[in-house]
């Protein structure tokens, strides 16, 4: 009964991701609270990154917590909890497949309504906040969707991708797809990152390039660590207007990896790479492919700090799980 349950819950959270996040909330709170009681949280320690994802998490709230931030320290830590919650999901067999299915279903839908949104000249957002954020969320279903062969689902959820009209979100998508297709997810990163930079160099207009540069210089000059989780805009408003009087953006530094280094320092770099690289190391193709775009998007956007997007990441490693055998199940 527990395993139905926890399964109905999955299905439920993957149709959600792409569709509503107070749905996802109250999802992965009854996934985690049922773990917790079940015995599926320590079933979440026989995957190879639980053990990373908890230190990363860790990082975040101690970071937050220093600070007295502790509604920051929660949120962030929050952000993990796909690890635990869905840690005693089996990811073979015929419920896996049907639950993996009405993801991508769900997937293909959100982007089909973007691109009937674009159509008609309004912001493809999906049902979600931002256009930006529907784009990077869907990078993980198409990773899954290309790996797998499924490419009907992959061709609607690329073109809707493409239908947000992002600029970087290009680039994002075609490491996703390269890594999906075989080549290896490091390589596919360093790919997405050059394309990504030397397309800002070559075509962003000069007023875009510009506020970029405030952004990213501002973001830089944060010395790395002292702003803590939840103090970002404090720290970089000051730096922002002495760049740029009047800059009117300084809420974050649109690179996740400039963001994490002035919110947690060596100590968040270190466990974000921690985490990264065992998912690069073990996760299915699909699901590594998925992190490569969200990892490419975060140059220009930061991606680690979008619920939407980071969450998207996270579920669909736990419900893709390993590319090989461990703990004697099947994570293929």
């Amino acid at each position: 009964m527990t395993a139905r349950l926890r399964d109905l819950l999955a299905t439920a959270l993957l149709i959600a991701l792409p569709v509503s996040t107070g749905a996802q909330e109250i999802i992965l709170a009854l996934l985690l609270a049922l773990a917790v009681v079940s015995g599926g949280a320590r079933a979440a320690f026989t995957l190879p990154w639980t053990a990373a994802a908890v230190t990363f998490a860790g990082t975040w709230t101690l970071g937050a917590l220093a600070r007295g931030d502790v509604h920051e320290a929660l949120g962030h830590a929050w952000l993990l909890a796909p690890f635990l919650a869905l840690g005693a999901l089996e990811p073979s067999g015929s419920t896996a497949e049907r639950r993996r299915t009405l993801g991508l279903a769900a997937a293909a839908a959100a982007a089909a309504y973007a691109i009937v949104q674009a159509a008609r000249g309004a912001a493809a957002a999906g049902t979600l906040s931002h256009h930006l954020t529907l784009a990077y969320a869907l990078l993980p279903p198409l990773g899954v969707a290309l790996a797998r062969r499924r490419w009907s689902f992959a061709a609607v959820i690329g073109a809707g991708v493409l239908a947000t009209r992002s600029d970087a979100a290009p680039a994002a998508l075609a490491a996703t797809t390269l890594v999906a297709l075989g080549l290896p997810a490091a390589a596919g990163t360093a790919v997405g990152a050059v394309a990504t930079l030397t397309g800002l160099a070559w075509f962003a207009p000069a007023g875009d390039l510009q506020q970029r540069a405030v952004l990213w210089t501002g973001g830089l000059s944060v010395p790395p660590g002292t702003a803590g989780a939840g103090g970002y805009r404090a720290a970089s408003a000051p730096l922002y207007d002495r760049l740029q009087p009047g800059f009117w953006y300084p809420n974050h530094a649109h690179d996740s990896f400039i963001q994490l280094g002035a919110t947690l320092g060596a100590g968040g770099w270190a466990a974000a790479t921690l985490l990264v690289a065992t998912i690069f190391g073990a996760a299915t193709p699909g699901a590594g492919a998925g992190l490569v775009g969200v990892l490419v998007g975060g140059l220009t956007q930061d991606t680690f700090g979008d619920l939407e997007v980071v969450r998207a990441a996270w579920i669909w490693v736990m419900i893709e799980g390993t590319a090989s055998v461990r703990s004697g199940r099947s994570r293929a």
